[in-house]
């Protein structure tokens, strides 16, 4: 589904729940000639409505439950993209009080990371092909873990002044790579297979309900089938979007990186 990702979730989201009504309508039009007339379903109406609302309740308690589920860790992705660059903003004002020419290059090194990392595709399928970003990290070590130590003649309070940018820009680098990690990890997580068919054929049975109603206006009961397959197609089609926070039309927001980039004029490192 990863055309999706092209569609607006204006788009998207209409797009799930019209699929979902119409086939739950050309699926009760194909087996309506085969039921009872609607005389004859009325009947059971009572009964049917009671197992309707038993079975529809189980199913909307597990949609809710996984709406849930897959907001939080689209809440978790958002925050390690965050981190990440906040971590990338400290490592580049600690790499500022470095001796040149190791703090420009630095410097250099993470503006080309955190311009990457916000233009790239964040798919582990693109990343998987080609990504700057590690080789940038890596030489971003190097260079910090190569930076000579002060003269001789230099004051111990500079010395430990010295060792101490070192040290935290060495952790906030070290961060980088975490909070880098951890956003491929997120990037690459699905529903699994098997809640994906529990939640199609948990649809299909709730759907399947309204095919034991009679209704003698055929618009009338295509109509309630459309709206009840649409509505389970909308929480659907959301379960799905916050499921692949990185490349679903819903998306991790980037705008901590735009802030990091324009405070910083990261932007100049690139001519």
């Amino acid at each position: 589904m990863s055309w999706l990702s092209n569609l607006s979730i204006l788009l998207a989201l209409p797009l799930f729940a019209a699929v979902f009504a119409v086939v739950a309508v050309l699926a009760h039009t194909l087996l309506r000639p085969f039921m009872p007339p609607a005389e004859r379903l009325s009947e059971h109406h009572e009964v049917a409505g009671f197992l309707m609302g038993v079975v529809g309740v189980l199913y909307s308690v597990v949609l809710g439950f996984l709406v849930g589920t897959v907001w939080t860790a689209f809440a978790a992705a958002q925050q390690t993209a965050d981190l990440e660059a906040g971590y990338v903003a400290d490592a580049f004002n600690f790499a500022s009080q470095l001796p040149p020419p190791q703090g420009m290059q630095l410097q250099r090194i993470l503006a080309l990371y955190a311009i990457d990392v916000r233009n790239a595709s964040w798919s582990t399928r693109q990343l998987r092909t080609a990504d700057p970003t590690a080789e940038l990290l890596s030489s971003a070590v190097r260079i910090t873990v190569t930076v000579p130590a002060p003269p001789k003649g230099t004051s111990s309070a500079q010395m430990l002044e010295s060792n101490s940018i070192r040290d935290s820009l060495l952790e906030n680098l070290r961060n980088i790579g975490d909070t880098r990690r951890l956003r491929l990890i997120q990037s690459a997580s699905r529903l699994p297979a098997g809640m994906l068919e529990g939640l199609i054929l948990g649809a299909m049975m709730v759907i399947a309900f309204t095919f034991f109603f009679g209704v003698r206006s055929y618009l009338k009961q295509m109509t309630m089938t459309a709206l009840l397959s649409g509505s389970i197609g909308l929480f659907f089609g959301l379960i799905i979007e916050l499921s692949t926070p990185y490349t679903g039309s819903i998306q991790v927001s980037r705008h901590a990186w735009d802030i990091v980039i324009a405070n910083n004029h990261m932007q100049e490192f690139k001519r």
